[in-house]
């Protein structure tokens, strides 16, 4: 992905993301004259902040150091337990010494609540004792301990960078980070094991609705609409009043004719329908996508810029079929105002969804014909590059004419009817007639974001970057 023709993120390992903690470490460590581990100490209390960490120590090294519990305790009254047993162990800066699977338990506990609370520091396991407890001491624990702290200072690297550095919500192998010198806004996000999320929010990739409504959809609407459509199902009008008759083991009662059923309902249970439809048609292009990179595994006299073009090609299906997806909560947030938005909206879908089908029934000759490596295997390259560029192209289009709103679609006016509200063009918020602006765009596109598909890389490299081309900003 790009951003005025720099890339916005790339995607590294685990292990990578740690090299680069471990790094931080060892520049502290070098220049301060410390041990790893009292470097790892300092950074991980003062949040992996280089430069306060320096002028911390600059200012006053060993006090500093006094405060963090990185030097020896002075008291000789201090109880010494255990002495001379191998099985038990101190920290470096006392003699309070306990057994590994005290310490164990200690910091099973210790570490899981750091977690939940971010507190920055663990102390010895002795009560009012101040002496830290780092890499060195964890060391001598034996390797689930080890595994468990190791796993601790990566979330401590990470949080303490999450504005440029997030981890793949679906999977723990890979993390992304975002380039420094490109804004922290949304944009979409192919991680290297397949899943697309919104970098902002980290949800699933919901262009072209907001991080809001994404987040309402998922954690309420779709719940009640679920809930809705069922009900439907056992529910009639009563010929007489016209309230709604329910059926109760096998008898239709009628409900009190005041009760009524909200003017919505049968709006939500339709884009949910929508919704589940498209859900499933995502679900087979995941599975296609699948199966394709298995072929391409097996294909052995496959050129690896093939099998790049290959998978681009189907991630792309993928792609577009969660803009259809969420195509379809966007039309429910539409409001009831603007129906030449809803009925447009139909229209962009149903052309978008054929253009899909056609680019679909092109990829299965096109992928079929190189790898079998029959004839014309030059056309059939091309013929792939062309169904990829044309149909990226038109989703980036749809995606960016729902993300404006449908602004091309003349609202009509209800100009005889007087009202205390009225709707944005751009995002159909609901505003206060006193409003002279729309509160919900000004809240969330005082940075717009862009409006792109993501390219996939297909080599194995974990550090691989990830490119598309935007759309530039209306």
């Amino acid at each position: 992905m790009n951003y005025n023709g720099r890339r916005l993120y790339s995607v590294h390992t685990r292990e990578e993301i740690r090299e680069k903690m471990m790094k931080e470490v060892v520049q502290i460590s070098e220049v301060f004259s410390l041990s790893l581990s009292d470097a790892t100490v300092i950074l991980v209390h003062l949040c992996w902040n280089l430069g306060k960490a320096s002028d911390r120590l600059v200012d006053d090294k060993e006090k500093f150091l006094s405060e963090l519990g990185l030097v020896g305790s002075s008291d000789e009254d201090l109880e010494v337990t255990g002495e001379g047993d191998d099985n038990l162990v101190s920290t470096p800066f006392c003699s309070h010494k306990f057994s590994r699977d005290c310490w164990r338990d200690y910091l099973s506990k210790t570490l899981k609540k750091k977690e939940d609370e971010r507190v920055l520091s663990i102390s010895c396991l002795s009560q009012d004792c101040v002496a830290s407890v780092g890499p060195g001491t964890v060391e001598k624990l034996g390797e689930p301990v080890k595994e468990m702290y190791e796993r601790y200072l990566l979330a401590s690297f990470m949080e303490s960078n999450k504005e440029t550095i997030k981890r793949c919500p679906d999977c723990d192998d890979y993390a992304i980070k975002r380039h420094d010198e490109v804004p922290s806004e949304d944009f979409d996000v192919v991680c290297l094991c397949g899943h697309i999320f919104c970098w902002s929010c980290q949800l699933e990739s919901h262009r072209p609705v907001t991080c809001n409504n994404a987040s309402l959809w998922l954690n309420e609407l779709l719940y009640k609409s679920r809930n809705l459509a069922r009900t439907a199902k056992r529910i009639k009008h009563c010929p007489e009043c016209y309230s709604f008759v329910e059926n109760h083991d096998g008898v239709w009662k009628c409900t009190d004719c005041s009760v009524s059923q909200p003017s919505n309902d049968s709006a939500i249970i339709r884009h949910m329908t929508l919704w589940e439809t498209s859900d499933a048609a995502l679900q087979r292009s995941k599975w296609d996508l699948e199966a394709v990179e298995e072929k391409t595994m097996d294909a052995n006299c496959l050129r690896e810029l093939d099998m790049k073009a290959i998978r681009e090609a189907w991630m792309l299906t993928v792609q577009c079929r969660l803009v259809l997806k969420w195509s379809c909560v966007f039309g429910y947030f539409i409001s009831d105002y603007h129906i030449a938005k809803k009925e447009y909206l139909d229209y962009l879908r149903e052309k978008a969804t054929a253009n899909l089908s056609k680019h679909k029934e092109t990829l299965h000759e096109v992928t079929d014909g190189i790898i079998s490596g029959g004839g014309g295997i030059i056309a059939f390259r091309e013929k792939l590059g062309d169904t990829t560029e044309t149909t990226g192209n038109y989703f980036r289009f749809f995606a960016k004419t729902l993300k404006d709103g449908l602004c091309d679609v003349k609202v009509d006016a209800y100009e005889d009817v007087t009202t205390d509200y009225w709707f944005c063009d751009r995002c159909t918020f609901k505003n206060d007639s006193f409003d002279q602006e729309c509160r919900m765009c000004v809240f969330s596109f005082e940075s717009p974001p862009h409006v792109a598909l993501c390219n996939v890389n297909s080599s194995a490299s974990s550090h691989q970057q990830q490119q598309v081309t935007n759309v530039p900003n209306k």
